[in-house]
Parts: C-alpha cells; sequence; structure tokens
C-alpha cells in the first residue's frame, strides 16, 4: 500500500526543476509561422513536377491561413526522457534525435508534453502540440523555395545541410549539427525521418489544399513520413519525397518534429 501511494505521489508531482529547463529550451526552440505575413507566403506549391516517385504527383497548391509554430530540431533525447520518463533509442545522446518510436509513441509524447507544459504554464491551457500534417511539413521544409532542395537543386550540395548514408555512419550527430534551412529548421534534409499526421495515399490527387491532413480514403495502416534519414540516399532527402511506414513501426532512422498551435488573439 506504502509503494503504490509512493508510486501514485511520483507520477502527480510533475516535471523537475531539471525537467522544466528541458521543457523550457524545447519552448523556446519553436519557430513563429506566420503564412501571408512577412517572409512567409500564403500559397506553395506542393509535390514534385519532374523526377521523384508517382506518389508526389500531382502537383497542387496549398493556401495556409493560419499561425502555427514548429520546432526547430528533432525531438532530442534528453526531453523525450523529461517527457515520457524513458529512452528507448539505439544511438544514445541527450541531445541525439529520439529514435525507436512508433507513430502511437509519438502522438503520445504530444499529448504528454501539451499537458507538461500547460502545468509549467509555458504554453496556454488552449495550447496544443502535435505532429504536423505533411502540407506543414513541406510548406516549412521549403521555406519558400520551389526547388528540389531548401538550399537549391544539386545533391552534392546536401553534406552540409544533411546527414545521408554518403556522409553518416549512424543517428549518432546531436540535433542541429548541420547548416539549417532559410527558415531556421534544422536537420529538415535526413538525419531522421519525421512522423506527419497523413494516413497513407498514393498521390496528391484528391489531397486537402488548406493545411490539413489526409482524413478520407488511403490506407490507415500506414503513415507517412517526411525529409528521409542517415540510412537513405540523397533522393529521398528532397523537400517533396513521401514514404508510407506501418503506424507501429520503430527503427534507428524514424523520430519526429512537433508542432505547437496556439489559440487565436
Amino acid at each position: 500500500m506504502v509503494l503504490v501511494l509512493f508510486v501514485a505521489a511520483t507520477l502527480s508531482a510533475g516535471p523537475t526543476s531539471e525537467e522544466i529547463e528541458i521543457l523550457k529550451t524545447f519552448h523556446e526552440e519553436f519557430i513563429v509561422i506566420t503564412p501571408g505575413r512577412g517572409i512567409y507566403p500564403k500559397h506553395f506549391t506542393m509535390g514534385r513536377r519532374e523526377g521523384g516517385d508517382d506518389n508526389e504527383r500531382p502537383v497542387h497548391e496549398v493556401s495556409i491561413d493560419y499561425d502555427f509554430q514548429i520546432a526547430k530540431n528533432e525531438v532530442p533525447q534528453n526531453l523525450w526522457q523529461a517527457v515520457m520518463g524513458d529512452n528507448p533509442s539505439k544511438w544514445k545522446g541527450p541531445r541525439n534525435s529520439v529514435e525507436m518510436l512508433s507513430l502511437e509513441d509519438a502522438v503520445t509524447f504530444c499529448q504528454r508534453a501539451t499537458e507538461q507544459m500547460r502545468s509549467a504554464r509555458l504554453i496556454e491551457k488552449e495550447s496544443l502540440i502535435r505532429l504536423p500534417s505533411e502540407a506543414e511539413w513541406e510548406y516549412v521544409a521549403r521555406a519558400g523555395t520551389t526547388t528540389v532542395y531548401s538550399f537549391g537543386e544539386q545533391a552534392t550540395d546536401l553534406d552540409a545541410y544533411g546527414w545521408h548514408t554518403g556522409n553518416a555512419a549512424g543517428n549518432d550527430p546531436p540535433v542541429g549539427a548541420k547548416k539549417p534551412n532559410a527558415w531556421g529548421l534544422y536537420d529538415i534534409h535526413g538525419y531522421l525521418w519525421e512522423w506527419c499526421t497523413d494516413s497513407a495515399h498514393p498521390n496528391y490527387e484528391q489531397a486537402p489544399t488548406n493545411g490539413s491532413s489526409w482524413e478520407k480514403g488511403g490506407d490507415k495502416t500506414k503513415c507517412v513520413v517526411r525529409g528521409g534519414s542517415w540510412k537513405d540516399g540523397a533522393d529521398r532527402l528532397t523537400s517533396s519525397f513521401r514514404l508510407a511506414i506501418p503506424r507501429e513501426t520503430r527503427d534507428d532512422a524514424v523520430g519526429l518534429r512537433c508542432v505547437l498551435i496556439s489559440p487565436k488573439k
């Protein structure tokens, strides 16, 4: 009985001061995206006209008319540990991206991070941390560009921006070791695949045009990941490449990046 009470008290105690500092860092690393204002266009062309895979076509116009924030880094292991109480990663390192997590694990992390950051008064009670939709992911990955990569057309320039099969031996470096894209996002190209909220669809024939996730049809046993990884070649690290994998996949090349949605003022 005493043990049960101790465990219950521990679980309800909330984050420690050290964990709160990690959550503060997480909060500070979100980048505010304001489509239609400043450097952020409201409309963008999603997909790829030439080259790539058939599931990147037909290209279609997307219009995002809401503000959101996106983490400049993939979720590192010390943050996952602070929120979830464990570290499933194969390649250990406090600021290495967390991996070996399923879609359900990623969603649970977002839910618990939301609760803990609300509790610590780092975000408002109506604010929400979640995974990005495919459209949101590609919008911020492109950072206003229409090229194959956010930095241009040439895969020969990739080494400066991303970890891939040509320059990485594993998921070993810390987040943010390469150059960011124009909007300040690190490891968009390579390092780890990043879970999105969209179910698998064969192409963009009926894709949403407002930034939201696929809600109808498709293969709901699979979900889309974006960005490529240290296990992949340059052709999979483009701004538009899509990969659908089983939702229960746990692999040392799959991680996550978070979006923060706040109430409108």
